[in-house]
């Protein structure tokens, strides 16, 4: 009976101990920055969503062209006529009736007419429908930029909480020799207590940073996995370098410039809003002209009562010709409906230089950063060597009785700042570079 016991424990430790290992989590995945991209371009809800917009402007165009096409109706009927009552001798009298040997009545008739001249209505409807589609894919190129832009972050986010949970990580060993050598000391009755509760409190402080950094870096995992379509617990490891690309050849801003206008997402969406303002502005005008066409109608009918004497037969009639009409009434009533497309074509135009404005400005702004950054990155690694040197100086005379905890301390925090500071600089100049991008249409 105890040895089944002790199998059974035994059965269940190790069962437990699997399901513990199955709920772990999953083995972390490498990844690279064009791999995310390329998973947020096949996930991306945002550019489904565009995508669909797309196709929707596709169907409209066609549509549009479709109404070139001749408009051709066909309509039948079938009744019976009732009696006619005529009053002779006036209302209050009694009637007599028209005697009416058949009372059915039937029709069938086909109409078609085809569109010669409307004003270039349709010519205009279909410029509006291909422009629609213009923006539309303008819009989902602004879109894909953006949602790049966002991966992009999260990814440099990510690294940035990797590597300041490493250099924390290493940190806190060099704090815990350093705290193992400070208790020998205060055991030995070299330095005071105070000095052993200063380097067990700057410990802790680590410790406390190192889970608050653990946190960052799931949350970091978490925003990278939504924005490409893994689960949200799914470890990654990315694999690109904090520097980038060392090779990476920066244009002059004039050259970023260029691109700026010719490439730009909302600079191509300013300037279609600008052509659709002007084509609603002739839509709106072409109320004003003649409307020319060619017409047919061919009608099987019972009874003949469209000419003279009347039968009671069925008759065919076909009817083809030329028909010219024109709006009296547009002239006075389209008036004001004209001057709000005028201004609001002007308007258009006041909003594209507007956003050109702004184009120019965020351009000048990240390309100016991005250098303040690439400068930096050598003052910071500068700041490194001369920290390091610092803390390897302070330390030594510390432990030589020469100088006070509170120096080294000192320098120990501010060799993990300027390293801290490294690893900022070079993410903030890749970020600034890929805004560059985004700005330019190039992302």
């Amino acid at each position: 009976m105890k040895r089944r016991i002790v199998v059974f424990l035994v059965l269940l430790v190790s069962i437990s101990q699997l399901l513990m290992a199955n709920s772990g989590p999953a083995d972390s995945v490498k990844l690279s920055l064009e791999e995310a991209w390329a998973k947020a371009d096949a996930f991306s809800k945002e550019l489904k969503l565009k995508n669909a917009d797309i196709q929707i402007g596709q169907e409209e165009l066609l549509n549009a062209k479709r109404m070139k096409l001749p408009h051709i109706e066909a309509e039948a009927s079938y009744g019976k006529l009732s009696n006619i009552p005529v009053f002779v001798d006036g209302i209050l009298e009694s009637p007599s009736y028209i005697p009416i040997d058949d009372h059915s009545v039937y029709d069938a008739s086909i109409d078609a007419y085809f569109n010669l001249y409307a004003g270039n209505k349709l010519r205009v409807q279909v410029q509006q429908a291909e422009s629609r589609q213009d923006l539309l894919n303008y819009i989902a190129d602004q879109t894909s930029s953006e949602v790049h832009y966002k991966v992009a972050q999260s990814y440099l986010a990510l690294q940035r909480a990797n590597c300041f949970l490493k250099l924390i990580e290493q940190n806190i060993l060099q704090s815990e020799k350093r705290l193992a050598q400070i208790s020998d000391l205060y055991d030995n009755g070299l330095v005071l207590k105070s000095d052993l509760l200063r380097a067990q409190l700057q410990l802790s402080q680590q410790q406390t940073n190192l889970l608050a950094m653990k946190n960052q870096l799931d949350l970091s995992t978490q925003q990278l996995n939504i924005l490409i379509g893994n689960a949200d617990e799914q470890a990654i490891d990315p694999i690109d370098s904090i520097a980038g690309d060392e090779s990476r050849e920066i244009l002059l801003y004039s050259q970023y410039l260029e691109q700026t206008l010719q490439s730009s997402p909302l600079e191509k969406i300013a300037q279609t809003q600008v052509h659709l303002s002007k084509l609603a502005e002739k839509q709106a005008k072409s109320d004003k002209l003649p409307r020319i066409g060619l017409f047919g109608e061919y009608t099987y009918s019972y009874p003949q009562t469209k000419l003279y004497p009347y039968e009671q037969a069925p008759y065919l009639m076909g009817v083809a010709g030329l028909k010219i009409s024109y709006n009296i009434s547009a002239i006075y009533h389209d008036k004001h409906k004209e001057k709000a497309a005028a201004i609001r074509h002007a308007r258009q135009e006041l909003a594209h230089q507007q956003t050109n404005d702004q184009l120019r400005i965020a351009l000048k702004s990240a390309y100016r950063k991005l250098h303040e950054d690439l400068a930096q990155v050598d003052v910071a690694k500068m700041s490194i060597s001369q920290a390091a040197e610092n803390y390897r100086i302070v330390n030594q005379t510390y432990f030589n009785q020469l100088t006070l905890l509170t120096d080294l301390l000192t320098a120990d925090t501010q060799l993990l700042q300027a390293r801290f500071d490294l690893v900022n600089r070079q993410l903030s100049a890749r970020l600034h570079y890929y805004q560059i991008l985004k700005i330019t249409g190039q992302l």
